[in-house]
């Protein structure tokens, strides 16, 4: 496992949001783990070479006010604001959430929340720990830059063009076990986070 820094401790709590500013969230505290999943299916539900997922507990995920759109944040590049903004009919709620259950390779699926109006995707429900932890969709931070990758997984189909460095952990399928690949405190959280009957 990589070192730990100061600066990955202490960067939380970080906003983030969909791309209409209508779903806005704030994590309170450092992700359990943070994957780069380079699996077919993400690249199919993303469109893109892999999908980077922040795992943490739904209670340490609050919900924020709607807030104009914009664009997220680099290293060289405040937030800035984008348009136009998107409206909803008078009689529909634009904070709601949209579900979308999809069809995963386990077999057991997946839940894919989006904006309902925008239609970003935000998090994702996977496996036996539902709706209780959440899959955060890292490039909706405003700031997404400052969270990097802890592992990544299903590495036998990554991408050609992406060059990984061997300076963090690699799987070619899922890891094994989560002892020598998450942090110790994680796995304390995680612990008593399945033990308890909150379904937030």
């Amino acid at each position: 496992m990589e070192k730990e820094t100061p600066a990955a401790i202490t960067i939380f709590p970080l906003e983030g949001g969909c791309a209409c500013g209508q779903v806005r969230y704030r994590l309170e505290t450092r992700p359990l783990i943070v994957h780069c999943c380079h699996c077919t299916s993400c690249q199919r539900e993303t469109g893109t070479a892999f999908a980077i997922n922040a795992v943490i507990e739904s209670t340490l995920v609050t919900r924020l006010p709607p807030a104009p759109p914009s664009v997220p944040a680099s290293r060289t590049q405040a937030i800035k604001p984008a348009g136009p903004p998107l409206t909803r009919g008078e009689d529909e709620d634009s904070t709601e959430l949209k579900t979308i259950k999809t069809p995963s390779e386990s077999g057991r699926g997946q839940q894919i929340v989006r904006c309902r109006t925008c239609q970003v995707a935000v998090w994702s429900h996977y496996g036996a720990a539902g709706s209780r932890t959440r899959f955060m969709r890292v490039g909706t931070l405003d700031e997404a830059w400052k969270v990097q990758p802890d592992v990544h997984i299903y590495t036998q189909s990554k991408r050609s063009f992406f060059k990984l460095d061997g300076l963090i952990p690699e799987f070619e399928e899922f890891y094994p076990m989560k002892e020598g690949v998450w942090r110790e405190e994680s796995i304390g959280r995680w612990e008593v986070h399945m033990k308890s009957d909150d379904k937030a």
